[in-house]
């Protein structure tokens, strides 16, 4: 099992993958830039190699980069869309440097042009990094919640944008607890769920899950992550899923409302529930 949260890489990638091990996670997340602009942390080699000489000390899993909240690929914006895709070239161009397996994405908004047409830009602009990429970096698509136009919230749109890139091998999917009960994907029901999405995309496809509890109920079309046990999912669903032997291979990351001493004591729970 890998699991970890999504830490802070203002002490460089050493400092995160201290924190993770501080928290006894074997994984970790992290933005690849200002979540909320452009700017990119100059990348450090020594740095670099010193956080995977510990990542291989700790037996860690695959780790995770989580694109920034600007991007938006089905934006009605050329501007918008132009920068996204050239910020996200760069991204996966220093993720060869960072040795990064996984980053993660939002598929975006699609602004009144209707799902269709977000969807299709989407695909353009995936296509458009996909065919530059020269790593082993996966672009993961998040499933998101659906709230007003945002694109991503059904298995169907994620089979879509998978279709519309051929297939590519090196794009997959991250899953979020709080995103499919927002969306309307019932965990009680965690079998059948993972059933449908096995024969719409195939469960080779999911790389990273998003652990998380909802404050809203199911089928709201809202998001907002609570701390596990306080929200409307209960205990014995998210054991459930994360005790699900199909998914062992799957990075999971905690984006609950902790700070890393709070994010120790859910991976400390976790452990448990899992008897590890």
């Amino acid at each position: 099992m890998f699991i970890g949260a999504h830490v802070s890489i203002s002490q460089g990638l050493l400092g995160a993958v201290k924190a993770a091990v501080e928290m006894k996670a074997n994984t970790f997340q992290f933005f690849t830039r200002n979540p909320r602009g452009g700017q990119a942390r100059k990348l450090d080699v020594n740095d670099i190699q010193k956080a995977h000489e510990l990542m291989e000390q700790y037996s860690f899993g695959p780790f995770v980069g989580h694109a920034p909240y600007t991007y938006n690929l089905a934006s009605a914006k050329p501007g918008v869309r132009e920068f996204s895709i050239r910020t996200l070239k760069d991204d996966v161009a220093r993720a060869k440097t960072i040795r990064l397996p996984y980053i993660v994405l939002h598929p975006g908004t699609h602004g009144g042009q209707g799902e269709e047409r977000g969807l299709q830009l989407v695909v353009q602009g995936l296509k458009d990094v996909l065919a530059e990429i020269d790593s082993k970096t996966y672009i993961l698509i998040e499933g998101m919640v659906g709230e007003g136009t945002e694109l991503g919230y059904s298995f169907g749109h994620l089979k879509s944008i998978l279709e519309g890139c051929d297939y590519h091998s090196q794009l997959g999917i991250c899953l979020d607890s709080a995103h499919l009960t927002g969306a309307g994907y019932d965990l009680e029901r965690w079998d059948d769920i993972k059933e449908e999405f096995d024969q719409m995309i195939g469960l080779n496809r999911l790389r990273a899950f998003h652990f998380n509890d909802t404050m809203y109920p199911l089928g709201s079309k809202r998001d907002r992550h609570a701390k596990l046990g306080e929200g409307h999912l209960a205990i014995d669903i998210l054991k459930k899923v994360i005790s699900d032997k199909d998914l062992q291979k799957v990075s999971f990351i905690l984006e609950t409302p902790n700070d890393n001493e709070g994010y120790a004591h859910e991976i400390a729970l976790i452990k448990e529930w899992n008897n590890i």
